[in-house]
């Protein structure tokens, strides 16, 4: 299903998303132990530059949203994806398999919400709650994350 356009910038950021999570895989397979601390470092800078602020406007806009509509369910698996991957990108260092699990994560995460969560809201969160969704990421920046170039 094409998506509504208020949903958009958050598809956008999974493009990112993705891509992370398969740079994350790459340096767990490559197991260069000198490597891994810088590839920590860009894990948690691309957390916290691109991540958390599209998180976060997920769980204040679209998950609340989905819960309103009974689709608690998602609303949940957001929360707790979103929970987890916190987690992961908070610890201090990081090992061979939290960089496997921190991607596979991402992965998984990003494949529910374009192919479960996404395709729900767009077609049955009232416009209001779309248009929250949309105005919150225009709050955002939107510049291309260091870690694609």
């Amino acid at each position: 299903m094409k998506r509504a356009l208020e949903l958009r910038d958050l598809s956008d950021d999974h493009h990112t998303a993705l891509v992370l999570a398969r740079r994350c895989r790459g340096w767990a397979k490559a197991g260069d132990p000198n490597a891994l601390a810088s590839a920590w470092r860009q894990v948690r800078d691309a957390y916290a530059a691109h991540l958390a602020p599209h998180f976060e406007i997920e769980e204040r806009h679209l998950a609340p949203g989905l819960d309103a509509i009974g689709e608690t369910a998602l609303a949940e698996r957001i929360r707790a994806d979103h929970a987890a991957l916190r987690a992961l990108a908070e610890a201090p260092a990081a090992s061979q398999a939290a960089l496997e699990q921190f991607g596979r994560l991402l992965e998984s995460h990003v494949r529910f919400e374009e192919r479960e969560a996404f395709e729900v809201a767009q077609s049955r969160l009232p416009a209001a709650a779309l248009h929250a969704i949309a105005a919150a990421c225009k709050s955002i920046p939107r510049a291309c994350p260091t870690f694609l170039a």
